[in-house]
């Protein structure tokens, strides 16, 4: 039977249930605490999003707001850096020109394609809230595996050649993410990634034809995952 994926805004009383998703999506020590949450979801209400089926939260994806140069011209840009220790209190910039990714959290038993859903429920966020682009840093989860056969440049590097070692890596590139650079010690406590961090971005399509109408990008945002759709087999062709 075919069950639906529902997306929706997180709120305070999804807490217990979005920690349950963060229980079985990461590591010891990498999960987001309640308070964590409750800051996220004070903060910036628009930013935290879940994937609900039949009434139950599968996965949970947090956003901020963040001007690009603070990012691009870190180069020494640490998770914890990037997003105030995951509170986003004084990370969160109303007035800047791209959307952030803090997690994306999917529990192991999540129907297929939550992770999809979500991060293209992201993109419509970057598109309806008139952004220049949505950037992440993404987890190199299976590195350890190679860590002593190439440098993590070498692994990353991969997925130039279009079969990317990292699972993860490449489920980003598949949903039309770019990596930008390698980002040492992002998340030193990342044990499986030895530290390493990757920098990706997804700039808006839709930008140059929306940035001088909030309204026009709302809609736009509405039906995002068609257009989107169309753009990136145009792309394809080209």
């Amino acid at each position: 039977m075919f069950k639906k994926i529902r997306i929706r805004k997180a709120n305070i009383e999804d807490i217990p249930q979005i920690l349950a998703v963060e229980e079985e999506a990461w590591p010891a020590g990498l999960r987001a605490t309640e308070e964590m949450y409750r800051a996220r979801i004070e903060t910036f209400p628009k930013g935290t999003l879940v994937a609900e089926i039949e009434g139950k939260i599968q996965g949970v994806v947090v956003t901020q707001i963040v001007n690009f140069g603070s990012i691009i011209n870190n180069k020494t840009l640490t998770w914890a850096q990037a997003t105030d220790n995951g509170f986003i209190k004084k990370t969160h910039d109303p007035t800047g020109d791209t959307l952030y990714g803090v997690n994306l959290s999917v529990s192991r038993y999540a129907l297929f394609g939550v992770s999809s859903r979500l991060i293209e429920a992201t993109g419509k966020l970057v598109v309806s809230l008139n952004l220049k682009r949505g950037v992440l840093g993404a987890r190199i989860p299976k590195y350890y595996r190679y860590a002593d056969k190439m440098t993590a440049e070498d692994y990353v590097k991969t997925a130039f050649s279009g079969k990317p070692l990292d699972p993860e890596l490449a489920f980003y590139l598949r949903n039309g993410l770019e990596i930008v650079r390698l980002i040492p010690n992002y998340m030193p406590n990342d044990y499986e990634s030895l530290g390493y961090g990757v920098l990706l971005k997804w700039e808006n399509p839709f930008w140059k034809i929306t940035r001088h109408s909030a309204v026009f990008a709302q809609i736009i945002g509405k039906v995002f995952p068609y257009l989107l759709r169309f753009d990136l087999g145009i792309r394809k062709k080209a």
